[in-house]
């Protein structure tokens, strides 16, 4: 399978906040499964981390939207804020065919080089305070 370098600068992505840990696949009777097990980087032998992302691409002269996940090796889970810019270092796609003949990319990187972290209120419902402006 080819592998493509990217420049994360001229692909700009926009990270959407959901990040999941990566798991090994094991052979079972039953066929191939995930593990419970979280899969290791194999160079810094950290755990790998799926940040999903949206960016603009083209198909058949079409300008569209196409969702991504981006697996990088992190020591602890990446705190992303939702629909934030994102910026990867050492981004690489491996596009292949399916067996229906649909063209998919995998998206690798060696880490996350900025992005915006959440705010910590983030997520949390206010109700108001009550007090009236005078």
């Amino acid at each position: 399978m080819a592998t493509y370098a990217v420049d994360s600068n001229r692909q700009m992505m926009t990270a959407t906040g959901v990040v999941n840990s990566v798991h090994e696949w094991e052979d079972t009777p039953d066929g191939r499964r995930q593990s419970e097990r979280q899969a290791l980087d194999e160079e810094t032998r950290m755990p790998l981390w799926a940040v999903e992302v949206n960016y603009r691409t083209m198909s058949f002269d079409r300008e569209l939207t196409a969702r991504a996940l981006v697996t990088v090796p992190a020591p602890s889970k990446p705190e992303i804020a939702d629909y934030s810019p994102i910026e990867f270092g050492d981004l690489m796609a491996s596009p292949r065919a399916t067996k229906a003949g649909q063209l998919v990319e995998a998206w690798r990187a060696g880490g996350i080089a900025s992005h915006t972290p959440p705010r910590k209120d983030a997520g949390k419902t206010t109700s108001g305070s009550g007090d009236k402006a005078a």
